[in-house]
């Protein structure tokens, strides 16, 4: 009897005494089978009855699959005399392709449903080829009793992980197949071999400007004991845009928390075109001197790589992250913001105005602008007077402008709006601006961010510095506070919170309208679920789309319909489709122009 069969024999008495007895019965089996079996009678497989999960919204012909085909074809080549079944799944363990060398295989595999659109992970089939690598994150071979379940045992398998280069994440497995009895060790060098040319054409087919940032944080990462990350840019539209990879030394210095306001900070840095070096403190007192390279593509910033150092918290020039108190309604004054970017604004504007510099404060509407200014004014002048002065309603000739009189301490004066009017209204704003600071006002103009230069944001009189705002999009460390404010002020004598995959929901959108977008859709919640917690489905369907244009009253309505439908559906498409009288493929592609995503 060769070894190969008595070894079978013991893993299946090992197997057995599994089954019956527990872990204690698996002694002799390797431990990454012994502990994939424990993991699969813990999930609640049964070993006896098979059943296995179809998908029917699959994307056949994602990066991977197309990444993945000439590898494939040319190991089928390589393998045509091989009795072998060659798959690759997606990042679910859902099979997206499968090459037969061996019609007989196929017929006997197509009885196990090893087809494309069945998913092999491991908590619904047990120990396998596909679900096991996910598990282990390594090559896994699984040979006939091996297998947890009984219909797999007549089966050797070999599965790699496809590693994505950028991220490091598993992006999917390959698999090689065949019958346990003709199971040929060589397979299993072959399979590791085109998965790793897989992996490499991933790499290959990310954009320029994503292999230029990937190249920059790779040169930075051969300097030794340096913290290193790189930041894709926000920008939807750029391939890549998601990418963040940090060294080991930045694992070791940054927390998962840190790790994540660092990279929100440096979208915000990316989206003012503000490279060099910053000091920020974490909320843990330490501070960390963080250097930044931008780079570039065709004019565009596509991503950051920082170099990061940890510094002495007493260093000067550090920014102290202090903590938020805003004035607006929805956020509590007493509640501090963690986000660094917002502090960093709040810190440079804090300085200014104890200096007695007039501010110019940049942000998006909507973004807090005023309540920071002021906020941070009556810090520093406790309950001095604030003045605010409307330009486009001084051009409409709806508002008086200016203070009528002198000041005994202090006082601010704040111009919004100064962008949007004429040439002749920011003349006679100039004036009042000039008449203020005369009586001892501190000035501050509020504009949004330019696309040219703003004339009128450096001929106002006392300015002297300039603050950037960031957007709500890029304060996610701070959104869970805010929409808990903004729903207690909203519904003050209400028992209503927000669930968490509802705040998920508002976490992946981008709130171009800022806070005032965000209370408006919480407010609608509010209105279809007046007590108790928010679901997903409560909140506006614009919430559930990320698109860079504005849509028009028709596409606004084409989005929403197709949101409720697959609300309607539990998110599967093809019923969708259907009820919509769409195509597939059309509804697929409106989903993806929308931006539709969590549904």
């Amino acid at each position: 009897m060769s070894d190969i069969r008595e070894r079978q024999l013991r893993i299946a008495a090992a197997r057995a005494d599994f089954l019956e007895y527990g872990p204690a019965g698996a002694a002799g089996v390797d431990d990454v089978v012994a502990a994939s079996w424990e993991r699969s009678h813990d999930a609640g497989v049964d070993a006896d009855r098979y059943t296995v999960a179809f998908f029917e919204d699959i994307d056949f012909d994602s990066r991977l699959a197309r990444c993945a085909q000439p590898v494939i074809e040319r190991l089928a080549r390589d393998m045509s005399d091989v009795p072998v079944t060659i798959a690759l799944t997606d990042a679910k363990a859902r099979i997206v392709d499968r090459r037969d060398c061996s019609t007989a295989v196929g017929r006997v595999l197509d009885r196990v449903d090893f087809q494309r659109g069945f998913c092999f992970d491991e908590s619904g089939v047990g120990t396998n080829g596909v679900g096991t690598v996910f598990e282990v994150g390594a090559p896994v071979t699984v040979v006939g009793n091996e297998h947890f379940n009984q219909s797999l045992v007549q089966f050797a398998c070999a599965g790699a992980p496809v590693f994505d280069p950028l991220t490091g994440r598993v992006a999917g497995v390959l698999d090689a197949s065949m019958l346990a009895d003709t199971w040929n060790p060589l397979v299993d060098a072959l399979i590791r071999s085109a998965a790793a040319d897989i992996g490499r054409n991933l790499l290959l087919d990310r954009s320029q400007a994503t292999r230029a940032l990937f190249e920059t944080y790779l040169r930075a990462d051969s300097r030794p004991r340096q913290a290193v990350m790189a930041v894709g840019s926000a920008a939807p539209q750029l391939t890549g845009s998601d990418t963040v990879i940090a060294n080991e030394r930045a694992r070791e210095i940054l927390s998962p928390a840190d790790q994540e306001r660092v990279v929100e900070f440096t979208r915000f840095l990316m989206s003012r075109h503000d490279s060099g070096a910053r000091r920020v403190t974490l909320d843990d007192g330490r501070s960390i001197r963080l250097r930044s390279t931008a780079i570039t593509y065709h004019g565009d910033a596509v991503g950051m790589v920082l170099l990061l150092d940890e510094v002495d918290d007493s260093a000067p020039g550090s920014i102290r992250l202090q903590p938020l108190r805003s004035l607006s309604t929805p956020i509590a004054r007493s509640e501090p913001a963690s986000s660094p970017a917002w502090q960093a604004a709040r810190a440079e504007a804090l300085a200014a105005l104890e200096s007695g510099t007039g501010v110019l404060v940049i942000g998006e509407p909507g973004s807090g602008r005023l309540s920071l200014i002021a906020e941070v004014f009556h810090e520093v002048y406790g309950d001095a007077p604030v003045v605010v002065i409307d330009a486009q309603r001084v051009e409409c000739g709806e508002q008086v402008a200016g203070p009528e009189s002198a000041v005994d301490d202090c006082a601010l004066l704040v111009i919004r709006h100064l962008d949007k009017v004429s040439a002749t209204t920011v003349d006679t704003l100039t004036l009042v601006v000039a008449t203020a600071t005369e009586a001892g006002y501190l000035s501050a103009v509020t504009i949004e961010p330019p696309t040219d230069e703003h004339p009128s944001a450096v001929t106002m009189p006392g300015i002297g510095q300039s603050v950037a705002i960031p957007p709500l999009r890029l304060r996610g460390s701070d959104l869970h506070t805010i929409v808990v404010r903004v729903v207690k002020a909203l519904a003050p004598q209400r028992n209503s919170r927000i669930s968490p995959k509802a705040m998920r929901v508002l976490a992946a959108y981008s709130w171009p309208g800022n806070i005032p977008q965000l209370r408006e859709a919480l407010a609608e919640a509010l209105r279809r679920r007046p007590v108790g917690e928010i679901q997903p489905d409560d909140l506006p369907g614009y919430c559930r789309a990320n698109t860079t244009r504005a849509l028009t009253v028709l596409e606004a309505a084409e989005r929403d319909a197709i949101v409720t439908a697959l609300i309607e559906c539990d998110g599967n498409r093809v019923r969708a489709a259907a009820s919509l009288g769409f195509s597939r493929s059309s509804l697929y592609r409106k989903i993806h122009s929308y931006g539709i995503s969590g549904v």
